[in-house]
Order: structure tokens, then C-alpha cells, then sequence
């Protein structure tokens, strides 16, 4: 019996002492996220694993809050987003805050592909040229089911129907978001379909580790030897960012691409850019890293895709409130999106973006979160 007691004891030490000086999460009010859409209830759920503590809506699989502890153990929501579900709805400048993006994320330059002789004719969302992110209504603008929740994970379900903002075949999507005991964000995706389509989902949350100000100073890392420039709406080949502004094989401040005179982040305001990923031959391929100097929030990328679009938040102006009265501000976040490369469709050199019949679409996506 005396011994029992010790152990309880221990075990109650071991979790008193995990939480000690950790401050609680300010977490958003679920009811400001319930509502019917298209006939579907929308909700806020809430779920948590190691020291973390995620919030994510059905309404376009949305993550709308991460906390994750600082050097100090103070919990930081680390993700932008916005208190209310309307705000997401009627967004006044960001659509892909934080939501899952497809089913084809990224460009197709002319919004069209061709399969076996059959062009196909997409949503032109795009500039009114090409299609961006899956058209005018993408997994981002839908209601999904949620057939399950445990305390650390959300399981969405999506089907993305026949002639769908003008994709052929039915695609049948499970994403998972799971917490696990390392501090990391797991995001698994499955698709199959009834007829031959390109499949490239993704996710779209914005950090900011310190919760306001830029990301300038963060110091990234990204495993990439090359990377797809842009040329207006166009993707262009692969070119080797050795001697460019993209190249970060060794880590370095995000001021310096930023800031510089790259005719590439000056087309674009910054980072936009799919990077082709040095692949693992087995398993996860370690991305990329961010750290903030700031809070000690430090965040490695794993995924199983070849590409990773980083974007640098430049499309906000500070003039657009997010969550506890903060602004979204110019180079105020930085995405990590794990990807296919974009306009896959129209280039057959890039790695095969097709889901067929009979075969399972597999995606892993892990953000991973230390401080130092």
C-alpha cells in the first residue's frame, strides 16, 4: 500500500511540475464560432496534447488558435487569426487565414489542365487568369464533417463533388490535425476519387511567435537546393538558389531576403515561392526551420511532399484586426504550406500531381515546436 502511495505521489509531482509556471491559454470563445452554413453547423473545437493547445473550426478546417510555450513557459497563441467566425467568413482582405487550401493548392497558370485529350476548364479566381488554391470555393470556403474528436486530435471530412469549381471526379478527403507528446502539430490527409484528377492539399496557418510585430528578425532554415520563380501568373522551371536571396541552406535572418535587391522578392513583395525540397529517400523530410530571437520559439517543418510554398504575409497593411485587439501587419507572419509544386498540371517535368482510381492520396504535414 505504502508503495502505491509513492508512486501516485510521484506521478502527481511529475505533472504539477510539467505545468509549473506555465501560464493558461487564452482561449477563443466557442460561441462566437457557431452557426449554419449551407445548411451545415459550424463549430470551434478545442483539443490538446503535450504542452500545446490547438482550436480549429469546420468551416474550411480553419486553425483559429495554437498556444505553445515560450523560453519563459508562458503560452503563446502563435498562429494569426480571427475571434469570430464571421470575420472568416467575410473577410476583408485574407480568404486562406488559417485554413486547409485545395483541392489543388497553389497556381494553374490559364486555369485549365488536360487529361488523356480532355482539357478541363477551372475557376478563373486568379486575376481572372488562373486558378488559385481550388477557385472561387475551395476546401477553405466549405463546411466539413467532423466524424470524430479525442482530446488531442479533429478528424474533418470533405467531399469534394464531381464538376466542383470545374474539377473532374469525386474526391473523398480525411485531414486529421493531432497534437502529440513532443509539442508537435500533426496534419494527416487521405483522398481517393472515382476519376483521374490532380490532388494537392494543403495547409495555409501564419505564424508569428511573439504574437504582434514582423517576422523580419525570425532566422530560417529551408532544405532546398532550388526553387520555382515566378513570371506573373506564370511557374517557371526549377532554377538553384545558390547565389540568390531563397538560398538558406544555412540558417540566416529573414531580413536579409527581404531586404534585398532580388528581382524575385521584389516582384513579390517578399517570400511566395515553392521551394523543391532535398527529399528524404524513407520518411519525413526535415523542410525547414523558423526561431524567433524574441520568445525562443523555434519550429522545425517535416513533411513527405517534394515542395514547400513559404509566404512572408505581405499582403496585409496593418489596418485589419486579429484575435486580442491585435494588428495583421505587413511581413507580420511567415507560411510554411507543404506542397506538390505549383502548376504541376501544366508541366510534366514536375513531380506527378494525379490521384487515379484504386489509388490513396497520402499527405503528412508535422510542425514541430522547441524553444531555445
Amino acid at each position: 500500500m505504502r508503495f502505491n502511495t509513492v508512486i501516485a505521489a510521484m506521478m502527481l509531482l511529475a505533472t504539477v511540475s510539467c505545468s509549473e509556471g506555465q501560464s493558461h491559454p487564452d482561449l477563443l470563445d466557442t460561441s462566437a464560432f457557431e452557426a449554419e452554413i449551407d445548411g451545415h453547423n459550424v463549430a470551434l473545437y478545442t483539443i490538446r496534447g503535450g504542452d500545446m493547445t490547438l482550436q480549429a473550426t469546420n468551416y474550411g478546417g480553419r486553425i483559429a488558435s495554437l498556444f505553445v510555450p515560450d523560453r519563459d513557459r508562458n503560452l503563446r497563441d502563435v498562429v494569426l487569426g480571427h475571434p469570430t467566425l464571421d470575420e472568416y467568413v467575410h473577410y476583408a482582405r485574407e480568404r486562406f487565414l488559417g485554413a486547409c487550401v485545395g483541392p489543388v493548392a497553389n497556381r494553374i497558370s490559364g486555369a485549365s489542365f488536360t487529361i488523356d485529350a480532355q482539357r478541363y476548364e477551372l475557376e478563373r479566381n486568379h486575376d481572372g487568369k488562373g486558378t488559385l488554391h481550388g477557385g472561387f470555393r475551395g476546401l477553405d470556403s466549405v463546411v466539413w464533417d467532423v466524424p470524430e474528436v479525442t482530446d488531442s486530435s479533429v478528424l474533418f471530412h470533405y467531399v469534394h463533388r464531381d464538376g466542383e469549381g470545374g474539377f473532374p471526379g469525386n474526391l473523398d478527403i480525411r485531414m486529421t490535425y493531432t497534437l502529440t507528446c513532443d509539442n508537435s502539430l500533426r496534419i494527416d490527409y487521405s483522398a481517393t476519387t472515382d476519376k483521374t484528377r490532380p490532388v494537392n492539399i494543403s495547409n495555409h496557418p501564419y505564424f508569428n511567435f511573439s504574437e504582434s510585430g514582423t517576422v523580419e528578425d525570425y532566422v530560417m532554415y529551408v532544405n532546398a537546393d532550388r526553387m520555382t520563380g515566378i513570371d506573373g501568373l506564370a511557374v517557371l522551371e526549377p532554377t538553384p538558389v545558390q547565389g540568390t536571396a531563397f538560398d538558406y541552406r544555412k540558417p540566416h535572418a529573414l531580413r536579409d531576403a527581404l531586404e534585398s535587391d532580388d528581382a524575385q522578392i521584389v516582384m513579390g513583395l517578399g517570400f511566395d515561392h515553392n521551394y523543391c525540397l532535398n527529399t528524404a529517400e524513407e520518411g519525413l523530410t526535415h523542410a525547414a526551420s523558423i526561431y524567433d530571437p524574441s520568445s525562443g520559439i523555434s519550429m522545425d517543418v517535416m513533411t513527405d511532399q517534394p515542395g514547400l510554398q513559404v509566404y512572408s504575409g505581405q499582403y496585409f497593411t496593418g489596418e485589419e484586426k486579429g484575435k486580442r485587439g491585435t494588428t495583421l501587419d505587413y511581413h507580420g507572419s511567415i507560411t510554411f504550406e507543404t506542397q506538390n509544386w505549383p502548376d504541376a498540371p501544366n508541366h510534366p517535368s514536375f513531380p506527378d500531381p494525379y490521384l487515379r482510381p484504386g489509388q490513396t492520396y497520402h499527405h503528412v504535414c508535422v510542425y514541430r515546436f522547441m524553444v531555445k
